[in-house]
C-alpha cells in the first residue's frame, strides 16, 4: 500500500511540472539512468562498510521552455528506482559474524532545473543542471551481523541536491555525470557505535544516460 501512494506521489509530482510549464514549451518523455562512479570504504571501532555500488533507471520528463542567450532554460523531473548495495562486516563485540551484503531500494525524485547551450552547427548541445531530490524505501535489508545490529535499520526517506553536467547528441541522447549531495541519514539506530560508518552524509558521483523522444 505503502509502494502504491509513493508511486501515485511521484507520478502527480511529474505530472504537475509537466502542467505547469507554458503550451509553447518543448515536452519530451523518455528513460533515464544512472551508475554510482564511486565506490567509498567507511568504518568504526564496531563496524566496517565496503564495496558500495548504486544504480538507477526509470522514466523521466523534460520540459524546455525559456530562451535565452546563451540557450534554453526548462526542468527535467523524474521517477527513478534506485538500489543501494553494500558489504558489511562487524569488527568488535561479543562474538563474530561474516562479512554480509545489504540492498536498500528507494524511488527517487529528482526536480531539476536544466540550461542547454547550443554548439553551432554540430547535432550536440551542452547542459547543465542542478535541483532538490528526495528518496522513499520501498524495501530495505535489515543489517544482522550480532545481538545489537538488528538496531540498524534503513530510514524511510532521504532528500539531498542534484548537480549535473553533460552533453546531447542528435536532440535525443544525453550522456553526463552527477555529482548528488544527501542532506539526511541513511540509518536510525540506538547504538551510537555503529553511527558514523552508516550516517556520515553521503556525496555520490554518478555517471548517467537518458533517451528522450
Amino acid at each position: 500500500m505503502k509502494t502504491k501512494t509513493t508511486i501515485k506521489t511521484g507520478m502527480a509530482i511529474i505530472l504537475l511540472s509537466m502542467l505547469s510549464v507554458p503550451a509553447f514549451s518543448q515536452i519530451r518523455f523518455g528513460v533515464k539512468a544512472d551508475v554510482g562512479l564511486n565506490n567509498p570504504s567507511f568504518s568504526s571501532d564496531a563496524l566496517k562498510v565496503e564495496n558500495m555500488t548504486s544504480y538507477s533507471i526509470g522514466p523521466s520528463i523534460e520540459a524546455m521552455f525559456l530562451p535565452l542567450g546563451v540557450g534554453t532554460l526548462g526542468i527535467e523531473a523524474s521517477l527513478l528506482y534506485n538500489d543501494n548495495r553494500m558489504t558489511i562486516a562487524r569488527l568488535s563485540g561479543e562474538g563474530t559474524a561474516a562479512d554480509r551484503d545489504v540492498s536498500n531500494r528507494y524511488l527517487i525524485l529528482p526536480v531539476n532545473a536544466k540550461l542547454k547551450f547550443g554548439t553551432g552547427m554540430l547535432p550536440l548541445r551542452l547542459y547543465a543542471a542542478a535541483g532538490p531530490y528526495a528518496g522513499y524505501l520501498i524495501q530495505g535489508d535489515e543489517i544482522d551481523l550480532g545481538q545489537t545490529a538488528d538496531q540498524i535499520k534503513a530510514k524511510e526517506f532521504q532528500a539531498g541536491v542534484n548537480l549535473g553536467l553533460g552533453f546531447e547528441v542528435f536532440n535525443m541522447i544525453q550522456v553526463g555525470v552527477n555529482y548528488r549531495v544527501q542532506l539526511t541519514d541513511n540509518y536510525s539506530m540506538d547504538e551510537p557505535d555503529w553511527g558514523d560508518p552508516l550516517n556520515g552524509k553521503s556525496e555520490i558521483w554518478s555517471i548517467t544516460g537518458a533517451i528522450y523522444f
